[in-house]
């Protein structure tokens, strides 16, 4: 292989783009390249930050449920009790106005049967009264026997 002038201006050329490369170009692209560099490990700790920010996050959540639960099961138990205390308490005015009732009733009933005797002691009178004037009616006259007895004792 001969070395002529072509040749040579090739490597002249080839030295002088390499030297041209790696004086202009190769630190413009090693300053990306850092750049670059420096972006993904701060993205790096930023993720890694995130995540220990996500983790506590994620304990205050589940402090926070665990808190919640017991106020809600707390909640829960309080309505029980006050619903048991509401259905006590119905009880016992339910218990108070059937009693009350009853006793009006009752109340009314002696009132009625007051007055049923009353009346019935009433008429019970007049039936005897009856008796008795038609017995003395009839002792006056001297009519008594008893067909007469047995058929005033039907008639009243």
């Amino acid at each position: 292989m001969e070395i002529n002038v072509t040749l040579l201006s090739q490597m002249v050329a080839f030295v002088f783009y390499v030297f041209f490369c790696i004086k202009f170009i190769c630190p413009y692209i090693n300053e990306i390249i850092e750049k670059r560099k420096s972006d993904i490990c701060l993205g790096y700790s930023k993720v890694e930050k995130l995540k220990i920010k996500l983790k506590n996050i994620k304990e205050e959540i589940e402090l926070k449920l665990k808190n919640t639960e017991k106020l809600v099961l707390n909640i829960i138990s309080e309505s029980k009790k006050k619903g048991d205390l509401l259905i006590q308490n119905s009880k016992i005015k339910a218990d108070y106005e059937y009693k009350k009732i009853i006793l009006d009733a009752k109340i009314k009933i002696d009132n009625e049967k007051k007055i049923m005797y009353e009346n019935f002691n009433k008429d019970i009178s007049k039936i005897i009264n009856l008796i008795l004037i038609k017995i003395s009616n009839n002792v006056f006259t001297k009519k008594l026997d008893d067909k007469f007895i047995s058929k005033i004792i039907n008639k009243f």
